[in-house]
C-alpha cells in the first residue's frame, strides 16, 4: 500500500513541500526550490489534492504520473488594480447588486470595524479571538447537525495558527460590532498566493450575509497587497461559482521512478476510483449519504425560540416598559429578531431601543427611528 499525502494541507497550513519535489513555480516564477539532496529517495510517493496552478517538478530520476481528482475554485486577481475593478468584470449584476447590499446594510446598521491580523498579533488577544472563532464554529455546524473536518482538527489550527500569522504565512480576520467579534476567517499565504480557509459568522446576523462580507474584504485585501491568486479550494460549489473567476484542476500526483510497475497499477486505479467517485457526486449521491448518517447520530439540535413579529403603532407609556440589556445571557434571544430589523428597516443600531412591555407577557418592543415592531415568544 502506497501511503498518501495531503500536498494541499501541506503547503498552505504548514509550509512545508513534500520531499519528492525539487522546485515548484506559480506563473512561471519559481517560489520553491529544494535545498535538501536526491539521496535516500523512496521508489514511490503519493500525493494528494496537488492544484494545477502550480507547477511541479520532481527530483532527479522520478516521474511524476497527474490524474483528475476534482475542480477547484479562485480568483485570478494579476490584472486588478482595485475590488471594484474586480466586482465589475468578474460578477454577474444580481450578485454585483446582492453583494453591494450587503456591505451597504452592514455598516449602515452596524458599529462595524475590520481587522486583518498578518504580521502582528497579542498572544492573549489571539488566544481570546481563536477561542471565539471556535465557538462560533461550532453552533454554526452543531446548529445543522453537521460533520466539519475543521473542527475536528481545531486542536492543530489553534496551536499553529499564531506563529504563522506572525511570520506572514496566515491571516486572521475579524468583523467587530461594538468591539465584538461577529465574523472571522483564518485563510494561509504561499508566496503571492491567498488560500481562504475558514470563515465563520454570528448566526445571529445571519439576514446580514455577513459570510460574503468576509469574502468580499478578503479579497479586497488581498488586491491591495499585490496578491496574484484568491483561492477558494474545493466545495460548497454555487457559492465559489459566484466569487470566481477561474477554475482550476486539483490532481493525486504518483511520483516514482520511470517503469515502475507498482506506481503504474496504482494510478490506473485512482484514474477509474476518482472517475467514479466523481460520477457519484454528480448525481449528489454524497448528500444523500451525509444526511442519513447526520440522522443516525441523533445529535441533539438546540430548541428553536419562535416569535410571532407585528408592525407596531401604538404609544406605550414610559412606565410599561422596561429597558432590556441584551449583553445580558437572559436576552441572547432576542438579538436575531433584532438585526432582523435593523437590516429589514436600515436602521442605525445606536438609534434603536428594545423594551419588555411590562403588560403583555412575554412580549417586547423594538423602537427604531422608522418604524417599531412588537415580538411577542412563542416558544
Amino acid at each position: 500500500m502506497i501511503k498518501k499525502q495531503d500536498f494541499y494541507s501541506s503547503f498552505f497550513e504548514k509550509n512545508n513541500i513534500p520531499v519528492a519535489y525539487k522546485s515548484i513555480a506559480f506563473k512561471d516564477q519559481k517560489i520553491y526550490t529544494s535545498q535538501a539532496t536526491s539521496n535516500n529517495l523512496k521508489s514511490t510517493y503519493s500525493y494528494t489534492y496537488v492544484p494545477d496552478y502550480i507547477t511541479c517538478a520532481p527530483k532527479h530520476k522520478l516521474k511524476i504520473k497527474n490524474i483528475f481528482l476534482k475542480h477547484g475554485y479562485a480568483a485570478n486577481l494579476s490584472n486588478y488594480k482595485t475590488i471594484d475593478d474586480y466586482v465589475k468584470t468578474a460578477f454577474k449584476s444580481s450578485f454585483r447588486n446582492n453583494i453591494k447590499r450587503s456591505l451597504k446594510r452592514t455598516e449602515l446598521c452596524l458599529n462595524i470595524d475590520y481587522k486583518m491580523y498578518y504580521g502582528a498579533i497579542e498572544q492573549e488577544n489571539y488566544n481570546n479571538l481563536m477561542q471565539l472563532f471556535h465557538k462560533m464554529l461550532s453552533k454554526r455546524f452543531n446548529n445543522v447537525n453537521a460533520r466539519n473536518l475543521t473542527l475536528e482538527n481545531w486542536d492543530f489550527y489553534e496551536k499553529n495558527a499564531y506563529n504563522l500569522i506572525l511570520q506572514k504565512k496566515a491571516c486572521l480576520f475579524v468583523i467587530y460590532n461594538n468591539n465584538t467579534p461577529i465574523a472571522f476567517s483564518l485563510s494561509f499565504v504561499f508566496d503571492k498566493i491567498f488560500y481562504f480557509a475558514i470563515p465563520t459568522f454570528n448566526l445571529d446576523y445571519s439576514k446580514f450575509t455577513l459570510g460574503n462580507v468576509v469574502i468580499y474584504k478578503n479579497l479586497e485585501w488581498c488586491i491591495n497587497h499585490k496578491f496574484k491568486l484568491f483561492d477558494m479550494g474545493y466545495g460548497g460549489f454555487e457559492n465559489k461559482v459566484n466569487w470566481c473567476d477561474t477554475t482550476y484542476n486539483f490532481e493525486h500526483h504518483i511520483i516514482s521512478k520511470q517503469n515502475n510497475l507498482r506506481a503504474n497499477l496504482h494510478a490506473f486505479f485512482l484514474t477509474y476510483k476518482y472517475k467514479l467517485i466523481n460520477f457519484l457526486i454528480d448525481k449528489k449521491v454524497n448528500i444523500k449519504i451525509r444526511k442519513f448518517l447526520n440522522k443516525l447520530k441523533k445529535t441533539p439540535v438546540q430548541p428553536i425560540i419562535t416569535f410571532n413579529i407585528t408592525s407596531c403603532d401604538k404609544t406605550y407609556n414610559k412606565n410599561n416598559l422596561l429597558a432590556i440589556d441584551l449583553d445580558s445571557e437572559n436576552y441572547q434571544y432576542l438579538k436575531k429578531p433584532l438585526n432582523d430589523f435593523l437590516y429589514s428597516n436600515q436602521e442605525k443600531i445606536v438609534d434603536v431601543s428594545i423594551f419588555k412591555i411590562k403588560e403583555e407577557n412575554n412580549t417586547y418592543l423594538i423602537k427604531g427611528n422608522k418604524k417599531q415592531i412588537k415580538i411577542k415568544v412563542v416558544q
